[in-house]
């Protein structure tokens, strides 16, 4: 399927005019990976924004607090991972890996950066979309810390 047509398609870029929504896909990769490729280690910084076009990545996450592995959720086609790899030097939350073979369109941190100089409404965006994912993040971190003290306090 053609990048720019499937972005079209997507909730999140339905609203950017079509040059914008080209100069996105003209600075994303699109590439096929095979079943258990891990694009994301939790606790590494990762390399790039992943849209997920066709296939099954999983989210695993290990609480560093508790030592628990959280059930993990898999993400389908349409879906965005590793946001947090825009940010410099920012270790991931979650390992991300295929469950089965995988196509997906990357955004490399410094083509992200370029993209604020063609497209700043879409560069805008999706700074917007790693600050929810950081919310999310430190909601998710605060509950495991209540059940934590919870549990010790009992």
């Amino acid at each position: 399927m053609d990048l720019k047509q499937f972005l079209t398609q997507l909730p999140a870029f339905q609203n950017f005019t079509p040059r914008y929504v080209d100069v996105l896909a003209d600075l994303m990769d699109v590439a096929e990976y095979p079943d258990g490729h891990v694009f994301i280690t939790q606790g590494e910084p990762g390399e790039a924004m992943y849209l997920l076009m066709e296939g099954v990545v999983q989210i695993n996450r290990l609480d560093d607090v508790s030592g628990e592995q959280q059930e993990g959720r898999d993400l389908h086609s349409g879906e965005l991972f590793g946001l947090l790899s825009l940010v410099d030097n920012m270790p991931a939350g979650a390992t991300c890996a295929a469950t089965e073979p995988v196509v997906a369109a990357s955004l490399p941190r410094s083509a992200f950066v370029r993209l604020f100089e063609s497209a700043p409404p879409i560069g805008h965006h999706l700074q917007y979309m790693v600050a929810v994912q950081l919310a999310r993040d430190l909601q998710e971190r605060n509950k495991g810390l209540r059940v934590l003290m919870r549990r010790r306090a009992a």
